[in-house]
């Protein structure tokens, strides 16, 4: 694993949503994927977030 906080795994996936034009809703989304699982997070793209985050409830 990557060692770094989940702040910090958000500021990153925050600049990538600035950088891409994500907007809030999913930015959000892509948040809470990371509340729930930090440590799972820190360890893949933030493209994978995106598509996790895109991907509409079941």
């Amino acid at each position: 694993m990557i060692p770094m906080t989940p702040d910090e795994i958000k500021e990153y996936w925050h600049a990538f949503c600035e950088r891409h034009g994500i907007d809030a809703a999913l930015r959000a989304k892509g948040d809470k994927q990371i509340d729930s699982d930090p440590e799972y997070w820190a360890d893949q793209t933030m493209g994978h977030l995106l598509e996790v985050a895109a991907q509409p409830k079941s």
